[in-house]
């Protein structure tokens, strides 16, 4: 999974980011214990022409959340070492360029809110065909 050791180090020693959840739009969002991460898919829809999606591996930082699905709202992307989040009902990938573990740390919010109000974190513009197989029809 190639995760980041700062990442890793937190999550060993059990800790939780620290932030005010009345000004995140999903409150709450707990991390996976180390142990429990594991590599998985998130998906992106391929062209509009087609029923087709691309299947990118993704570890799924987070999985408590009260209100929606707290699968990918914060991840981890093996293949282009990069986090990021993931918005599961409209497929939407949005990765932070230039971001470390230590940044989400110093301040989570802007990064657990992202999806739903974006900011003005740096987002990387990444284009799925140039390295994931286009498939056809809907994964589920």
């Amino acid at each position: 999974m190639n995760l980041e050791k700062e990442l890793l180090d937190f999550l060993k020693l059990g800790q939780k980011l620290e932030y005010d959840i009345s000004k995140v739009e999903p409150g709450f969002v707990g991390l996976h214990k180390h142990e429990n991460l594991k590599e998985s898919h998130i998906y992106l829809e391929g062209p509009e022409e087609t029923q087709s999606y691309y299947e990118i591996p993704a570890v799924s930082l987070t999985g408590e959340n009260e209100y929606y699905d707290p699968e990918f709202i914060l991840l981890w992307l093996p293949n282009e070492q990069k986090y990021g989040t993931w918005d599961s009902d409209h497929w939407d990938l949005f990765i932070f360029d230039n971001c470390e573990w230590n940044d989400i740390k110093k301040s989570p919010d802007q990064y657990i809110n992202y999806q739903w109000e974006p900011n003005d974190l740096k987002i990387m513009e990444f284009d799925p065909s140039l390295k994931y197989k286009l498939k056809q029809g809907m994964p589920y």
